[in-house]
Parts: C-alpha cells; structure tokens; sequence
C-alpha cells in the first residue's frame, strides 16, 4: 500500500502531466496588462450590444445520477463583440488581448495559437477555450481547394471530415504523439454549426500506479466542441470544453456542457454596418 505521502506526490505529479498535456503552461503567464485592457472594454462595449453587460449567475438544474445537480455559471461578453459564453462560476477567464497573443487575421496564428479566450479550474485540468482563424486557412492547410461559398459546413465537407481538420490544427503544436479518436459530429439544421465530440488518451508513465491508486491503468479526457460559421466574416469560431473523463462524467460535465451550449458567435456583417451608420 502507498503512503499518505506517495499518494501526495502522485496526485501532484498527475495534475502537472495533465496541466502539461492541454497547454495550461501558457496560462502561467504574468498577463496583469490584457486582464486590465479586457476590463476596461467590457465596460466600453456598448455599441455592439445596446447596453454593457456585467458578469451574472446563471442557475441551471439538470437531473445527473438520479440526483439534482446546480451549476452556477457566470457570462463574458467578448469586450471585442466577437462571442458570449457562459462558464462555471468558480472558473478564472482570461481573454487575449495583448499584441501578438491575438492570431494574425490572415494565418490565424499567435504566440498562443489560434486561442483568444480560455477559461478553466487549473485544479482538476478543466478547460473552456475558444479558437478564432478564417476557414480557408483551415482548408489550405490540408491541400484543399476551397470553392467560392464556405457559408456553410455542407459546402465544405463531411462532418467527421471538418471536425478532424479541426482537431489536426489544434494539436499539431503539442509535444509528442496525440491519441485522440473523434467519437461524434453532426451539422446544425441550417448547416452553420458542427458538434462535434473527441476523446483522448493521455500517456501513463507508470500504469500500474494509477491502478493501485485509482483502481484504472488508463486516463481520458473527453471533449466537447461547437464549431460555427455565423460570424459571417470568412472566420471560423469553435469553443473546446474538455475534462478527465471521471470529472466529466460526474456533475462538472453539466457546467462544460452548459458553455457549449451557451456559447454564441456574433454576426460581424451586423456589427459593422452599425459603425458605418
């Protein structure tokens, strides 16, 4: 049997491999500039949505295990008017705000990849991110010649094709080999947004020491994601909202899945013809 204190430095070593393994590292950094601009602007954004939006509670009670679970959730309005989202309460948020953390507007690619928003509890490796860069780039990439209507997913591809790109380009910066299947994707009615689901393997060095502790040899993390095309501006938008597979699977799934669902892109075409007038 391990003691108090092997089991002590396993779960840190765990929490620190999984921090690793999603790309928490960058969250490490000392950004007090982009938090002072992100609320500076949330409160000057009352052109793009009538009226400036504080942070709120949202109370939802979803049915889970035969038991009532609340997950109180708080909204961001996007201080740019790109998105809303609502996330878990105890959640920190940080918007990208700093030059050269946004991507360029013509590669879709920063200091922080194609990520301009991220939310999470660093605590048990929970994540919300959302991911800006135009759709074309996403084709060219992969060698894809992209026809002159890419306003909606239909036009370009199979679901499991498109959520696969998507997947390729978001990891294809993380070290080492990623084990991740696509479990599902499916299109939206007007064929505008894509669901799609991923499950991944996350490397054990000793297996057998997480069964003595965890009573399991292997760890997953399960995501979730919602990829849009109603921006309207030749961007794609996706929010990732992913957990270990035990946390997901218990009430901590309803928040992530709650933010999936809450997330909303803003139509730019209708933002920008307000400035002109």
């Amino acid at each position: 049997m391990m003691s108090f204190y092997q089991k002590y430095l396993f779960h840190v070593f765990l929490f620190f491999l999984l921090v690793i393994s999603e790309g928490f590292q960058n969250l490490f950094r000392n950004d007090r500039h982009s938090l002072h601009l992100l609320g500076n602007n949330l409160m000057n954004r009352r052109d793009c949505f009538g009226a400036a939006v504080a942070v709120t509670l949202i109370p939802t009670k979803v049915k889970a295990d035969e038991t009532i679970a609340t997950t109180r959730m708080k909204t961001f309005v996007d201080p740019i008017g790109y998105f809303l989202i609502s996330v878990p309460q105890n959640y920190f948020t940080l918007r990208r705000t700093a030059k050269g953390d946004l991507p360029d507007p013509k590669t879709g690619q920063g200091r922080r990849g194609s990520s301009i928003f991220t939310a999470g509890d660093m605590g048990k490796a929970e994540l919300v991110a959302v991911e800006r860069y135009p759709i074309k780039v996403l084709l060219k990439e992969n060698g894809i010649e992209s026809s002159s209507d890419l306003s909606t997913f239909p036009d370009i591809g199979q679901p499991f094709l498109i959520a696969n790109l998507i997947n390729l380009r978001r990891e294809k910066d993380k070290p080492g080999q990623s084990n991740t299947k696509i479990t599902s994707a499916v299109y939206s009615e007007d064929g505008k947004t894509l669901f799609f689901s991923l499950k991944s393997e996350i490397e054990v060095q000793k297996p057998e020491l997480l069964m003595e502790t965890y009573g399991v040899s292997q760890l997953f993390r399960l995501t979730i994601a919602k990829a849009s095309l109603n921006a309207h501006d030749g961007n794609l938008m996706i929010v990732f909202a992913s957990a270990l597979e035990k946390d997901f699977q218990g009430p901590d799934g309803i928040g992530l899945q709650q933010s999936v669902d809450s997330f909303v892109v803003t139509d730019q075409s209708l933002i920008n013809s307000n400035r002109v007038k």
